[in-house]
């Protein structure tokens, strides 16, 4: 499966249903504390695409096998580079374990996002899975946010 042809393109209005059904996915997946149905995921989705944000759709043999979510940000302590922040990143259940997720990002780094820009990404402290996956791609800890629940 690796050896097929992998593709992107620019997500639009009409992707908002799909882009929020990966969302349910993602969310279910990574195991986070989102209690968004699927109609609140594509509001939010609408938001994200009429602001700042921009939808990658991954595609193999034309068939949609992600998605990458993502805003370029000017590096706050090197304002000459960009920082691009992958707020949701998704491979359908199916494609992975099959090298498509590492193969998106590599497409994404060479043909979409800035020579020498850095990537940022946000992985919940339980996602171990999510957690192996960025390491294995090169991405390190670079903060701990931590939180507690008011009383």
């Amino acid at each position: 499966m690796s050896d097929l042809a992998m593709s992107y393109r620019l997500a639009h209005e009409m992707d908002i249903p799909l882009l929020a059904g990966m969302n349910l996915q993602l969310i279910q997946d990574e195991g986070s504390a989102n209690s968004m149905n699927l109609e609140q995921l594509s509001e939010r989705m609408a938001g994200f695409l009429k602001s700042e944000w921009q939808a990658v759709i991954l595609l193999s043999e034309e068939e949609t096998i992600g998605y990458a979510l993502y805003q370029e940000r000017q590096q706050p302590f090197q304002p000459e580079r960009v920082e691009i922040y992958i707020r949701q990143y998704f491979i359908v259940r199916n494609y992975r374990q099959k090298g498509m997720g590492r193969r998106g990002m590599s497409l994404l780094k060479e043909e979409l996002f800035p020579k020498r820009s850095s990537l940022t990404i946000d992985v919940l402290h339980h996602n171990e899975v999510g957690h192996a996956f960025w390491s294995s791609l090169g991405f390190r800890p670079y903060s701990i946010q931590m939180k507690i629940e008011a009383d």
